[in-house]
C-alpha cells in the first residue's frame, strides 16, 4: 500500500467511525423579477432590453457556450407551476429557432424549492451541432427559463461548471433558509428548503422532517497535496466502510466536475437487521479535493426515496468555492 493510499485509508476510518483552480462567484440579483444567482466571474454578462429593466439575462463563455435567464409575466400561468408543464408545449418555440431538433431527455426536478420541468435538446442547424438544456419554474403567474446551450464537444464541460451555479438559483424570499457559508474553508452550499441545519457549527449537517440528511466535513493531510479526487482509489475507499460496517455494499459510482474540481461519488447500500426486518439505507459520499484538503459530502437517505436523493444531488451540485 504507497504512502497515498495508506494515509487515506486510515483517515476514512477515522472519519466515517465518529490542483485545478476554483472558479470565483459573483452574486446577481434582478429586482424586478425578484430573484438571486451565483455566477462565475469567467462569463460575460449582459442584460436585455437594458441593465435596470433586465427580463433575459446572458452569460456567455469564451468557447460561445451560453447560458440564459428569461423571466416573463404571462396570464395562462396563474395558479400553476412547473411540476405541470409539458415538454411538448416548449418543442415548437425550440423548433422553430433551433431547427432540426430532438427531445433526449425530460422529467421534473426541484429548484428553489419550486418544482421545475427539466429538458435536454439535441439540435443540428447550418451554424452548430449543439444541445440545449433548459429548466422551466413557475411562480407567482410569472415563467423562469434558465437554458444552456452549447456545442455537443463543449456540452459536457460547459454543464459540468455551470450546473452548480444553478442550483444557487433563488427567490429572494426564500434565500436566508437554504444558505450555508464556511468562512474557515471558504465554500457555499445550498441546502434545501425546510431542512435543519446550525449555521454556527462545522462540521454540518441538515437534516429533513423523513429522516434525510446531508452533511459535510473536511479533512486536512499534506498527502492531498498536487491530488484530486481522480487520484483516489475506490478499492480503498470500499475496503474503509466495510471495515467499519456489515451488510455493506457498493451499488454506484460516477466522476464529474463541481466548480472546476473532479468529483469522486461513491454509492452504498447498507442493510441492517431491526425487529427481524431489513431496513436498507442508501449513502452516497462526494469526496472534492483542494490543496491539501478534502471535502466530504455526505447524503443519507432510506432506500426509495427517490425524490430526496434528487435533493441531495442539487445541494451538491450548489457547493463552490469563494476564496
Amino acid at each position: 500500500m504507497n504512502i497515498k493510499r495508506s494515509a487515506i485509508f486510515v483517515i476514512l476510518i477515522t472519519v466515517i467511525s465518529c490542483n485545478v483552480f476554483a472558479q470565483f462567484a459573483i452574486q446577481y440579483k434582478n429586482v424586478k423579477h425578484n430573484y438571486g444567482i451565483n455566477l462565475p466571474k469567467t462569463l460575460e454578462l449582459t442584460e436585455l432590453p437594458a441593465s435596470n429593466n433586465c427580463d433575459t439575462l446572458v452569460c456567455k463563455d469564451k468557447d460561445g457556450s451560453e447560458m440564459s435567464i428569461t423571466a416573463k409575466s404571462d396570464p395562462i400561468y396563474k395558479g400553476i407551476n412547473g411540476g405541470q408543464l409539458s415538454s411538448k408545449s416548449f418543442m415548437p418555440d425550440l423548433k422553430a429557432r433551433l431547427k432540426n431538433i430532438e427531445l433526449a431527455e425530460t422529467y421534473t426536478m426541484d429548484i428553489a424549492s419550486e418544482p421545475a420541468l427539466y429538458m435536454k435538446v439535441n439540435f443540428k442547424n447550418d451554424d452548430m451541432d449543439g444541445v440545449v438544456s433548459q429548466f422551466i419554474l413557475i411562480k407567482n403567474g410569472k415563467i423562469y427559463i434558465l437554458r444552456l446551450v452549447s456545442t455537443k464537444d463543449n456540452n459536457e464541460k460547459f454543464s459540468a461548471e455551470i450546473s452548480g451555479y444553478l442550483f444557487t438559483f433563488q427567490f429572494f424570499e426564500s434565500t436566508n433558509r437554504t444558505f450555508y457559508k464556511n468562512e474557515l474553508y471558504n465554500f457555499v452550499i445550498y441546502f434545501p428548503t425546510g431542512w435543519n441545519f446550525d449555521k454556527g457549527s462545522f462540521p454540518v449537517q441538515a437534516n429533513s422532517s423523513k429522516g434525510t440528511s446531508i452533511s459535510v466535513e473536511v479533512l486536512k493531510n499534506n498527502e492531498y497535496e498536487g491530488m484530486t479526487s481522480n487520484d483516489l482509489d475506490e478499492d480503498t475507499m470500499v475496503d474503509a466502510l466495510k471495515s467499519q460496517f456489515t451488510n455493506v455494499s457498493l451499488v454506484g459510482k460516477k466522476k464529474y466536475t463541481i466548480d472546476g474540481h473532479p468529483v469522486l461519488m461513491l454509492k452504498y447500500k447498507w442493510v441492517q437487521v431491526a425487529g427481524g426486518k431489513n431496513d436498507a439505507t442508501i449513502v452516497m459520499h462526494y469526496y472534492l479535493i483542494k490543496k491539501n484538503m478534502m471535502f466530504i459530502i455526505e447524503g443519507k437517505m432510506k432506500e426509495g426515496t427517490k425524490d430526496d436523493e434528487r435533493l441531495i444531488e442539487q445541494a451538491v451540485q450548489s457547493f463552490q468555492f469563494t476564496k
